[in-house]
């Protein structure tokens, strides 16, 4: 399914970049010096034009992880784009975890505290950060933590982890809302399950019913949505990674935009479609592990399957 998704987007941002007034896309070579790939377009007859550029740079893609040359610097993109690609994964790993880190606790405190004035602030933090855009949460964590509290540089090296403090907590900020709304929301209706209250009847404390019973049932539509969230996260990570001088694939492909370099703009896009692919899936495979539901049935095809061998 992911080599069609990718095949796909390459093919719709080939078109848009090739037709393009004064684009440069007609630099991407169709014949490489006598591989297998030239031997079928000799074959064919089939020359250099918009069908072969967009089969040789699919095929070098999917064979090689070879993105072409850029065409401002004339480098291998390749190299460039291993590079960055670390960043951004680290970026969005720091971010989602911080959202996860933070969204949940505040979440079970809300619905714990319903309709008191804890969670009625809550609210209103909630909808004012989910309204904010990411540009505008990371010139104020800027201004707290380098001008007013000055506990962080301003220009920091991105080779130490270290470094990405501040473009973590920008992107958690962007999403930590939806969490805690979501996790407020489900750990209510977990809160009013039967079985929660025949747990309370047996004299379980209050933080074992919530932390050791109600959270852990809660968590599955949290976990169901979770590729959604790591979508918003990632696009979010353009502005950040632009604004804090991230060297990543955001701002990367911003830098290829400005620049009018369109080779690098596909191969930027191509490589963001292939990182949120993956993460989507990691997030289906999570909630199949955490829903009895799925588990249940795989392990009963499983217990299908041997007994009829």
């Amino acid at each position: 399914m992911v080599p069609l998704i990718v095949l796909g987007v390459i093919l719709i941002i080939f078109v848009i970049l090739y037709f393009l007034p004064y684009s440069n896309m007609n630099r991407i070579p169709a014949y490489a010096g006598g591989d297998a790939l030239d031997s079928v377009f000799s074959f064919f007859n089939a020359g250099d034009n918009f069908i072969t550029k967009y089969i040789r740079y699919s095929y070098n893609v999917f064979k090689s992880f070879d993105f072409s040359l850029a065409n401002t610097t004339r480098m291998n993109l390749s190299r460039e784009l291993n590079y960055r690609i670390r960043n951004t994964m680290l970026l969005l790993a720091s971010g989602v975890s911080a959202t996860l880190v933070i969204g949940i606790p505040v979440g079970v405190y809300a619905a714990v505290h319903k309709n008191r004035v804890g969670d009625r602030i809550l609210n209103l933090v909630t909808m004012i950060l989910s309204s904010l855009p990411s540009y505008s949460v990371a010139m104020v964590i800027t201004l707290i933590f380098v001008l007013y509290l000055r506990i962080w540089p301003l220009f920091i090296s991105y080779t130490s982890p270290r470094a990405f403090f501040l473009p973590a907590l920008t992107i958690a900020l962007g999403g930590v809302s939806s969490v805690v709304r979501m996790t407020r929301t489900s750990l209510l209706e977990v809160l009013d399950q039967p079985y929660i209250t025949a747990l309370r009847s047996k004299g379980l404390k209050e933080t074992d019913v919530i932390y050791r019973h109600a959270l852990k049932n809660a968590l599955i539509p949290i976990i169901s949505v979770l590729g959604g969230l790591i979508s918003q996260l990632l696009f979010g990570t353009l502005v950040v990674e632009y604004f804090f001088g991230v060297p990543g694939l955001g701002s990367f492909t911003l830098i290829s935009v400005s620049t009018r370099d369109h080779i690098s703009i596909l191969a930027g896009a191509v490589l963001l479609t292939i990182v949120l692919s993956a993460t989507n899936i990691a997030s289906d495979l999570l909630y199949a592990f955490v829903n009895p539901q799925i588990k249940l049935r795989y392990s009963n095809v499983r217990r299908k399957e041997t007994q009829s061998t």
